[in-house]
């Protein structure tokens, strides 16, 4: 219903700009036609971040597989977009306007990781798409962004003299590509290091994140592994600061959850091999406390040869490199503890890794309202096009543009699901004066407490179909009540009317529910 209300809207609009003969209205044809055509593509969401917060590890991570490159000091920090598709592929799109190339997926290396020999071609990379058959980019596309620093520690600079860039080119291209995503998921390194106060002030002010917020924006506190071996749970140390953050930072106001999660025990995890298990296994007839000793000395347990160790030490190395230090420990302890298979141990290190929690947020919070929140972006990105357009236009194309822009614009006012996305983006804000109670309801009426219709009336499923639309009127006085109160401030008296409407439809389906059920009967 949405999509087709949307879709007839963006096809009023381009119908009134090709009525404009003998004119050049190519640009504003282009933006109302990607607008359509984001209705049924997949939810586009960007992780970002800093360099080295571990946002290609959580990709590879969510995805299950090794699809973007990791661990290397210089690679040529290039914008890479997962999509899905039947078959593997990497296109390569250029900055000087040249045509994209293909390519296959095995060649990912060769045009990510810094080479001499390739300077004057890696140095004219715009972005790169990863096509692949993953069943989990079906429900996404998976923008992965460089960073958003605009400086850089030695080996990072050095790549970008290499390339001919600088920092902010960097910068500006990640905050581009994160502007074409619908949703974003903020990536953090075990906490708010200075230059993070960097990327909050980007999502607080720029227009590129779209007002970035708790609608569309989750976080994800990465590299939680390395608490240990100080603190022996490091999720639960990551749940701690999770919590702080979101308390003390602001990042309340920014994010709608802060999730910890071990992403690089979560991306060995998916690729756990029988033979990685037989190590791991050898491994785990150790003590516990002198393989835990040895694992915690990093560079030597990966190149000394100890006579206590069963595994030689590249074979420990390769380990160490793909599970770090607590992914060793905790996948040897799951062993011990009776887990039997490789499909077992990569079950349990996934969920102990707090992959499986955050993939849960990422689908529950986004996809609930992807629609929804695809629709918002689309029209507020043409909307935002045609009005730049009309600007500079003279009268007869004026004229055209306005015409056009207005089916969008009634669109938008029309469509109440984003009058209360609006509603909720104001709480979020702290532009509503709402005590808890109303800010509970408001917040399960929004969908913010599940989709479901039950959900979203604050209610137990399988509540009487009476009851429902008795709850409904209660409510549905208290907030016209509240909507015509004078002491109420034009934020507050728009929220209530918008709630009021909420209410008066849940209670018109279940009149007609009720009455469907009256004439059966």
């Amino acid at each position: 219903m949405l999509r087709e209300r949307a879709a007839e809207a963006f096809g009023r609009a381009l119908h009134i700009l090709s009525t404009g003969q003998n004119q050049d209205l190519s640009t504003a044809h282009t933006a109302v036609e990607q607008a359509r055509a984001r209705l049924t593509e997949p939810m586009r969401v960007a992780l970002v971040g800093r360099v080295s917060s571990g946002k290609s590890t959580l990709a590879n991570a969510l995805l299950g597989g090794e699809l973007v490159a990791t661990g290397v000091t210089e690679l040529t920090y290039n914008v890479n977009w997962l999509r899905y598709a039947d078959e593997p592929r990497l296109v390569v799109h250029f900055t000087d306007g040249r045509v994209p190339q293909q390519r296959s997926l095995a060649e990912l290396e060769a045009v990510t990781v810094r080479r001499e020999e390739n300077r004057e071609f890696l140095s004219a990379i715009d972005y790169i798409v990863v096509d692949h058959p993953n069943p989990r980019l079906r429900a996404f596309d998976l923008i992965d962004t460089p960073g958003l620093d605009s400086h850089y520690g030695t080996d990072s600079a050095n790549t970008l003299r290499f390339l001919g860039r600088r920092g902010d080119d960097v910068r500006a291209a990640s905050v581009g590509q994160a502007g074409r995503a619908d949703a974003l998921v903020l990536v953090l390194a075990r906490g708010m290091a200075r230059g993070d106060e960097t990327v909050l002030a980007d999502f607080r002010g720029s227009t590129a994140f779209n007002g970035a917020g708790p609608v569309t924006t989750i976080g994800a506190l990465t590299k939680v592994e390395l608490y240990w071996p100080d603190h022996p749970d490091p999720l639960r140390t990551g749940r701690r600061n999770a919590q702080r953050l979101m308390a003390e930072a602001g990042a309340s106001r920014l994010l709608y959850e802060l999730c910890p999660v071990a992403s690089l025990v979560g991306a060995a995890a998916a690729t756990l091999t029988d033979a990685d298990t037989a190590d791991l296994r050898d491994l785990a007839a150790l003590p516990p406390a002198l393989l835990s000793a040895r694992v915690a000395r990093g560079r030597h347990f990966t190149s000394r040869d100890y006579p206590d160790l069963p595994l030689p030490a590249p074979r420990r190395a390769a380990l160490f490199g793909r599970f770090g230090g607590y992914g060793i420990t905790l996948a040897c302890g799951l062993l011990r503890d009776g887990v039997p298979d490789t499909a077992s141990l990569r079950e349990n290190l996934t969920e102990h890794s707090g992959l499986n929690a955050f993939r849960t947020l990422l689908v529950d919070h986004f996809g609930n309202r992807a629609d929804l929140v695809k629709l918002q972006h689309a029209a507020d990105r043409c909307r935002q096009t045609l009005r730049q357009l009309m600007d500079s236009a003279p009268p007869d194309q004026y004229d055209l543009l306005r015409k056009a822009l207005g089916p969008i614009e009634q669109l938008v006012l029309d469509e109440h699901a984003l009058a209360e996305l609006a509603v909720l983006r104001d709480h979020y804000a702290g532009r509503l004066t709402l005590d808890a109670s109303t800010t509970a309801e408001l917040l399960c009426l929004t969908g913010e407490r599940g989709a479901d219709p039950f959900s979203r009336l604050g209610l137990a499923p399988g509540v009487p179909l009476v009851q429902a639309r008795n709850h409904c009127l209660e409510r549905l006085e208290s907030w016209r009540s509240a909507a015509a109160s004078p002491t109420r401030g034009g934020v507050d008296r728009r929220a209530a009317q918008v709630l009021s409407r909420s209410y008066e439809r849940f209670a018109h389906h279940l009149n007609q529910a009720l009455d469907a059920l009256d004439r059966l009967h």
